[in-house]
Protein backbone atom coordinates (compact mmCIF):
# COMPACT_ATOMS: atom_id res chain seq x y z
CA UNK A 1 0.00 0.00 0.00
CA UNK A 2 1.39 3.40 -0.99
CA UNK A 3 2.05 6.06 1.62
CA UNK A 4 -0.61 8.31 0.10
CA UNK A 5 -3.27 5.81 1.17
CA UNK A 6 -1.99 5.83 4.73
CA UNK A 7 -2.12 9.58 5.12
CA UNK A 8 -5.90 9.58 5.53
CA UNK A 9 -5.61 7.22 8.51
CA UNK A 10 -3.94 9.92 10.57
CA UNK A 11 -5.82 12.89 9.19
CA UNK A 12 -9.19 13.46 10.80
CA UNK A 13 -9.85 17.04 9.80
CA UNK A 14 -13.53 17.29 8.98
CA UNK A 15 -14.24 17.92 5.33
CA UNK A 16 -17.33 19.81 4.12
CA UNK A 17 -20.02 17.69 2.52
CA UNK A 18 -20.41 17.84 -1.23
CA UNK A 19 -23.86 18.06 -2.80
CA UNK A 20 -23.79 14.31 -3.39
CA UNK A 21 -23.13 13.77 0.31
CA UNK A 22 -26.10 15.87 1.45
CA UNK A 23 -28.62 13.91 3.54
CA UNK A 24 -31.62 12.12 2.08
CA UNK A 25 -35.19 13.37 2.43
CA UNK A 26 -36.78 12.93 5.84
CA UNK A 27 -39.57 10.71 4.51
CA UNK A 28 -37.05 8.35 2.94
CA UNK A 29 -35.06 8.37 6.16
CA UNK A 30 -38.08 7.37 8.27
CA UNK A 31 -38.86 4.48 5.92
CA UNK A 32 -35.18 3.51 5.95
CA UNK A 33 -35.22 3.33 9.75
CA UNK A 34 -38.29 1.10 9.57
CA UNK A 35 -36.47 -1.36 7.30
CA UNK A 36 -38.23 -0.46 4.07
CA UNK A 37 -36.34 -2.16 1.23
CA UNK A 38 -37.02 0.56 -1.35
CA UNK A 39 -35.85 3.27 1.06
CA UNK A 40 -32.67 1.35 1.81
CA UNK A 41 -32.03 0.97 -1.92
CA UNK A 42 -32.45 4.73 -2.26
CA UNK A 43 -29.87 5.26 0.51
CA UNK A 44 -27.53 2.77 -1.14
CA UNK A 45 -27.80 4.40 -4.56
CA UNK A 46 -27.15 7.82 -3.07
CA UNK A 47 -24.10 7.00 -0.93
CA UNK A 48 -22.53 3.95 -2.56
CA UNK A 49 -20.40 5.90 -5.10
CA UNK A 50 -18.97 8.19 -2.39
CA UNK A 51 -18.25 5.36 0.05
CA UNK A 52 -16.65 3.25 -2.66
CA UNK A 53 -14.50 6.22 -3.66
CA UNK A 54 -13.38 6.69 -0.05
CA UNK A 55 -12.78 2.97 0.40
CA UNK A 56 -10.71 2.86 -2.77
CA UNK A 57 -8.69 5.82 -1.53
CA UNK A 58 -8.13 4.13 1.82
CA UNK A 59 -7.25 0.67 0.51
CA UNK A 60 -5.81 1.35 -2.94
CA UNK A 61 -7.42 -1.83 -4.30
CA UNK A 62 -10.71 -2.00 -6.16
CA UNK A 63 -11.67 -5.47 -4.95
CA UNK A 64 -10.98 -4.59 -1.34
CA UNK A 65 -12.87 -1.32 -1.75
CA UNK A 66 -15.91 -3.25 -2.99
CA UNK A 67 -15.80 -5.48 0.09
CA UNK A 68 -15.42 -2.51 2.42
CA UNK A 69 -18.34 -0.71 0.78
CA UNK A 70 -20.58 -3.75 0.97
CA UNK A 71 -19.77 -4.32 4.63
CA UNK A 72 -20.34 -0.64 5.43
CA UNK A 73 -23.89 -0.88 4.11
CA UNK A 74 -24.46 -4.17 5.93
CA UNK A 75 -23.51 -2.40 9.15
CA UNK A 76 -25.69 0.55 8.21
CA UNK A 77 -28.70 -1.72 7.81
CA UNK A 78 -27.94 -3.50 11.07
CA UNK A 79 -27.73 -0.29 13.09
CA UNK A 80 -30.26 1.79 11.14
CA UNK A 81 -32.56 2.22 14.15
CA UNK A 82 -29.73 3.81 16.15
CA UNK A 83 -29.08 6.44 13.49
CA UNK A 84 -31.10 9.43 14.62
CA UNK A 85 -30.89 11.85 11.68
CA UNK A 86 -30.44 11.71 7.91
CA UNK A 87 -27.22 13.70 8.35
CA UNK A 88 -25.73 10.81 10.34
CA UNK A 89 -25.88 8.26 7.52
CA UNK A 90 -22.86 9.40 5.55
CA UNK A 91 -20.58 9.89 8.62
CA UNK A 92 -21.57 6.41 9.82
CA UNK A 93 -20.70 4.83 6.48
CA UNK A 94 -17.48 6.84 6.29
CA UNK A 95 -16.33 5.73 9.75
CA UNK A 96 -17.09 2.07 9.05
CA UNK A 97 -15.20 2.20 5.75
CA UNK A 98 -12.22 3.93 7.33
CA UNK A 99 -12.11 1.52 10.27
CA UNK A 100 -12.28 -1.49 7.97
CA UNK A 101 -9.53 -0.12 5.75
CA UNK A 102 -7.25 0.41 8.75
CA UNK A 103 -8.01 -3.09 10.02
CA UNK A 104 -7.34 -4.49 6.58
CA UNK A 105 -4.01 -2.69 6.40
CA UNK A 106 -2.98 -4.00 9.82
CA UNK A 107 -3.92 -7.53 8.81
CA UNK A 108 -1.90 -7.15 5.64
CA UNK A 109 1.15 -5.98 7.60
CA UNK A 110 0.82 -8.89 10.02
CA UNK A 111 0.27 -11.32 7.15
CA UNK A 112 3.33 -10.02 5.29
CA UNK A 113 5.39 -10.22 8.47
CA UNK A 114 4.18 -13.75 9.06
CA UNK A 115 5.00 -14.77 5.51
CA UNK A 116 8.48 -13.29 5.83
CA UNK A 117 9.03 -15.16 9.08
CA UNK A 118 7.71 -18.36 7.53
CA UNK A 119 9.95 -17.85 4.52
CA UNK A 120 12.93 -17.42 6.82
CA UNK A 121 11.91 -20.61 8.65
CA UNK A 122 11.67 -22.43 5.34
CA UNK A 123 15.15 -21.27 4.38
CA UNK A 124 16.59 -22.33 7.73
CA UNK A 125 14.82 -25.67 7.51
CA UNK A 126 16.09 -26.11 3.97
CA UNK A 127 19.65 -25.37 5.01
CA UNK A 128 19.39 -27.75 7.96
CA UNK A 129 18.01 -30.46 5.69
CA UNK A 130 20.82 -29.89 3.20
CA UNK A 131 23.36 -30.17 5.99
CA UNK A 132 21.72 -33.38 7.19
CA UNK A 133 21.79 -34.81 3.69
CA UNK A 134 25.45 -33.85 3.25
CA UNK A 135 26.31 -35.43 6.59
CA UNK A 136 24.48 -38.62 5.69
CA UNK A 137 26.17 -38.78 2.32
CA UNK A 138 29.56 -38.28 3.95
CA UNK A 139 28.78 -41.05 6.40
CA UNK A 140 27.87 -43.35 3.55
CA UNK A 141 31.06 -42.48 1.69
CA UNK A 142 33.11 -43.02 4.84
CA UNK A 143 31.54 -46.45 5.33
CA UNK A 144 32.41 -47.37 1.76
CA UNK A 145 36.01 -46.25 2.22
CA UNK A 146 36.40 -48.08 5.52
CA UNK A 147 35.00 -51.18 3.82
CA UNK A 148 37.92 -51.09 1.39
CA UNK A 149 40.47 -51.44 4.20
CA UNK A 150 41.92 -54.79 5.22
CA UNK A 151 39.72 -56.44 7.84
CA UNK A 152 42.13 -55.85 10.72
CA UNK A 153 42.56 -52.16 9.84
CA UNK A 154 38.79 -51.78 9.50
CA UNK A 155 38.26 -53.05 13.03
CA UNK A 156 41.03 -50.92 14.52
CA UNK A 157 39.90 -47.80 12.67
CA UNK A 158 36.28 -48.22 13.80
CA UNK A 159 37.25 -48.88 17.40
CA UNK A 160 39.43 -45.77 17.57
CA UNK A 161 37.79 -43.22 15.28
CA UNK A 162 34.13 -44.15 15.59
CA UNK A 163 33.94 -45.65 19.07
CA UNK A 164 36.75 -43.65 20.71
CA UNK A 165 38.66 -46.56 22.23
CA UNK A 166 42.25 -46.04 23.36
CA UNK A 167 45.23 -47.86 21.86
CA UNK A 168 45.45 -50.01 24.99
CA UNK A 169 41.78 -51.03 24.78
CA UNK A 170 42.11 -51.88 21.10
CA UNK A 171 45.31 -53.83 21.67
CA UNK A 172 43.58 -55.96 24.28
CA UNK A 173 40.54 -56.55 22.06
CA UNK A 174 42.42 -57.52 18.89
CA UNK A 175 45.33 -59.25 20.62
CA UNK A 176 48.05 -57.00 19.21
CA UNK A 177 50.65 -54.73 20.77
CA UNK A 178 49.97 -51.03 21.15
CA UNK A 179 52.66 -50.21 18.57
CA UNK A 180 51.12 -52.58 16.03
CA UNK A 181 47.71 -51.04 16.65
CA UNK A 182 49.22 -47.59 16.22
CA UNK A 183 50.81 -48.59 12.88
CA UNK A 184 47.60 -50.16 11.58
CA UNK A 185 45.67 -47.06 12.58
CA UNK A 186 48.17 -44.75 10.89
CA UNK A 187 47.92 -46.69 7.62
CA UNK A 188 44.12 -46.83 7.79
CA UNK A 189 43.80 -43.13 8.62
CA UNK A 190 46.07 -42.15 5.75
CA UNK A 191 44.05 -44.25 3.30
CA UNK A 192 40.72 -42.84 4.49
CA UNK A 193 42.02 -39.27 4.46
CA UNK A 194 43.33 -39.53 0.90
CA UNK A 195 40.06 -41.00 -0.33
CA UNK A 196 37.99 -38.38 1.45
CA UNK A 197 40.12 -35.58 0.01
CA UNK A 198 39.05 -36.65 -3.48
CA UNK A 199 35.35 -36.29 -2.72
CA UNK A 200 35.42 -33.52 -0.10
CA UNK A 201 35.04 -30.67 -2.58
CA UNK A 202 31.77 -32.21 -3.74
CA UNK A 203 30.26 -31.63 -0.30
CA UNK A 204 31.39 -28.01 0.12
Amino acid sequence: MDIVYLSIFFYDKKQPMSLKEMPIEINTFILFQQGNEQAFRRVFEKYQPQIFSRALYFSGQSEEAEEITQEAFVQLHRYREKINTPESIYPFLYRVAKRMAISGFRRKVLRDQYELEQHADWEEAGQALAQQLDYRELQQELEKIIGELPEQQQRIYRLNKLEDHSYQDIAEQVGLSKNTVRNHLALASKFVRLRLDKIFLFFL
